[in-house]
């Protein structure tokens, strides 16, 4: 597999094009009736060569037989049906829909969100908020009652009494305590709509009302600073149990021996009581603000280096030791726009993205329901009278069920499809509000609508955007080329062994070896000179195996290992003179002894084929390209338009 996405994207590479057409961009060759204009040629050529693209006529026209092989090839692929293979159309669908996820979205909304994102993450903001709760799922009345009341706390609000009425009013009983505090937040970590609020609001000031999901909100800004960003820590944690006096003089202990030098990742690993970082030298990875409790967040956030150590820190978890590795403060916007374009992905603001998106492909592809149709939807539900409860199942209607309820562009979202999508929509259906069939099948139908719409803007992709068809005919042409290669060339080359076995014999003599030594490497354990010189002088004449015989009686003295090399192969080998025989001199280390000895030369001579199999494999592949290129080209008609070739020519 990877075999192959790296041959797709060589491919990749290759053919990265500019999709400009017309009377300035003349048609450079063909193959067949397959047209390539000189935008796409020049793209490629200038990609391929860089700095060397001097558009010499020598390049271009070495370049431009590259090219027209490929071209070949790829032609080749699809006359022989391997564009229509099963497992080429679904590598091909899923990079589509790949691609193609990159576009589907509002480009010019997502941008705005991202760098509105990135601008409040330069600030910290400390709130507060009275809460009035009124969840997505409380009918009208209870809503109107809700927001009469949070209206009523807003008029009698004043900078001295917030923290009273929180405590009085607000149904957030986790912050009411703490007259309506919540803490230091940064961007990305509060809904939308509260975000908006904290960041629009000024220090000291109330917002207007706010509307979530869970009811509605006031919020006061109590502070502003600085964004402490991120930083990257490890910590010793000691639990205090029975004797807390001898845990700190245990903290106090250890924070001195790591002042003295000590590293900090053996104490953790030695000492941690935290069993899910201490194996991995304490290391809690990169931290910001919201993450931890507030006291333990500030004793982070006061590491102002890296490499700064804390003294021991007491927390409700026990004492820790705090070590700073790396901090991120401000960082540049390409830098993270990748992170938070996915972040923003992940949360429901991206349904601002969407519905934006949705709103284009209507205008564009002229969406129309059909208002009669839907009432005949709405009159057959009302009659089933079981829209809203779990015991609703579709029920077919032949007469209905292939009627469109909308059409965008040549696309049709029928009745059918509705019923699909109603019959596992439960909390659209039963749960959100208002509850009555018209609304819920407003919320069905906009569903079926959204996926209709992105449906139909694919099929627009390469239409709307030159850069999204041409990275879709470089991938599909990328993997034609590699399909045939690895029918008509390495698989051949692999599996065709008398194909093999022929090319080698006609090309044996491009495979020979040089000269080589039969070489055998001695290791005396021993450093005594006047025995060392011994047997060297002996090794001259003797076999390695007479001298274990001699010398290994009481111990193990001598050891060997031996074998082949070619000239040029072994750097200490060619310090030698290569003559059968021949010792050298020798080093000595740790108490051992070693040299090397020469045995015997061979003479240069002709590999065999299991010798030389790689390499003869890799030559037959070539002759096998390069026949292939031959046959392709009386097989398909190549028409190269000379004079615009001539007219690159600088």
């Amino acid at each position: 597999m990877l075999n192959r996405i790296g041959a797709i994207f060589m491919a990749v590479a290759l053919l990265l094009t500019s999709n400009l057409q017309g009377q300035d961009d003349p048609v450079l060759f063909k193959v067949n009736d397959k047209e390539v204009n000189v935008s796409e040629f020049q793209y490629i050529y200038n990609k391929t060569n860089g700095e060397k693209a001097d558009y010499s006529e020598k390049s271009l026209k070495e370049y431009l037989e590259l090219y027209v092989n490929f071209k070949l090839q790829v032609a080749e692929g699809v006359d022989i049906g391997l564009s229509e293979k099963a497992e080429v159309k679904r590598e091909q669908d899923q990079y589509k829909r790949q691609l193609a996820s990159t576009y589907l979205t509002d480009r010019e909304i997502t941008e705005k969100l991202v760098r509105e994102a990135y601008e409040r993450s330069k600030e910290d903001r400390k709130i507060s908020h009275i809460f009035i709760a009124a969840d997505q799922n409380a009918n009208e009345k209870q809503k109107r009652e809700a927001f009469e009341r949070a209206t009523k706390v807003k008029g009698e609000l004043t900078a001295k009494n917030f923290n009273d009425l929180a405590k009085q009013y607000s149904d957030d009983k986790y912050s009411s305590a703490n007259g309506g505090s919540l803490g230091w937040f940064t961007a990305l970590q509060l809904p939308y709509a509260l975000e908006t609020a904290t960041y629009e609001t000024k220090k000291g000031a109330f917002s207007a009302i706010v509307t979530t999901n869970k009811g509605y909100h006031v919020i006061r800004v109590d502070d502003v600073r600085p964004a402490f960003g991120r930083i990257k820590v490890a910590h010793v944690l000691l639990r205090v149990k029975k004797n807390p006096e001898q845990t700190k003089a245990l903290a106090d202990s250890l924070y001195n021996t790591l002042k003295g030098g000590a590293k900090f990742e053996e104490l953790a690993s030695k000492y941690s009581q935290d069993n899910a970082t201490k194996n991995r030298g304490g290391q809690l990875g990169w931290i910001g603000i919201n993450s931890y409790a507030e006291d333990f967040e500030k004793a982070i956030f006061a590491l102002e280096e890296d490499g700064n150590i804390s003294k021991p820190v007491k927390t409700e978890a026990g004492w820790h030791i705090l070590k700073r590795y790396q901090g991120i403060k401000n960082p540049k916007y390409q830098d993270v726009k990748s992170e938070i374009t996915n972040k923003i992905k992940r949360k429901p603001r991206f349904q601002i993205i969407q519905d934006a998106l949705v709103a284009d492909i209507k205008k564009e592809g002229n969406y129309k329901e059909d208002e009669a149709v839907k009432k005949e939807l709405i009159d057959l539900l009302k009659k089933e009278n079981t829209f809203l409860t779990y015991k609703w199942k579709a029920q077919k209607d032949p007469s209905l069920e292939n009627k469109a309820l909308f059409v965008v562009g040549n696309l049709k979202g029928t009745v059918r499809e509705f019923m699909s999508i109603a019959q596992r929509a439960h909390n659209e259906r039963m749960n959100e509000q208002p509850r009555t069939i018209e609304a819920a099948v407003d919320r069905i139908l906009k569903k079926l609508a959204t996926q209709k719409c992105l449906a139909y803007e694919e099929t627009q992709l390469d239409k709307r955007y030159p850069e999204f068809k041409s990275l879709m005919r470089e991938y599909e042409e990328g993997i034609l080329l590699f399909e045939v290669k690895k029918q008509l060339v390495w698989d051949k080359a692999s599996s065709d062994e008398e194909g093999l076995k022929t090319f080698y014999e006609g090309n044996k003599d491009n495979y020979k070896w040089k000269q080589r030594a039969n070489v055998t490497f001695y290791t005396l354990r021993t450093d005594d000179k006047k025995m060392v010189r011994k047997i060297q002088g002996k090794a001259k004449k003797k076999s390695a195996e007479n001298l274990k015989s001699m010398y290994n009686k009481d111990r193990e003295v001598v050891q060997t290992t031996s074998g082949i090399y070619e000239e040029g192969k072994n750097m200490e080998l060619d310090k030698l003179r290569w003559k059968a025989g021949v010792v050298s001199k020798g080093y000595s280390k740790d108490g051992s002894t070693f040299f090397t000895k020469i045995e015997e030369i061979i003479a240069p001579s002709v590999k065999t084929l299991g010798e030389a199999r790689g390499y003869v494999v890799a030559d037959y592949q070539d002759y096998l390209e390069k026949e292939l290129i031959k046959k392709l080209k009386e097989k398909f008609t190549v028409e190269i338009n000379e004079d615009v070739l001539k007219g690159m020519v600088k």
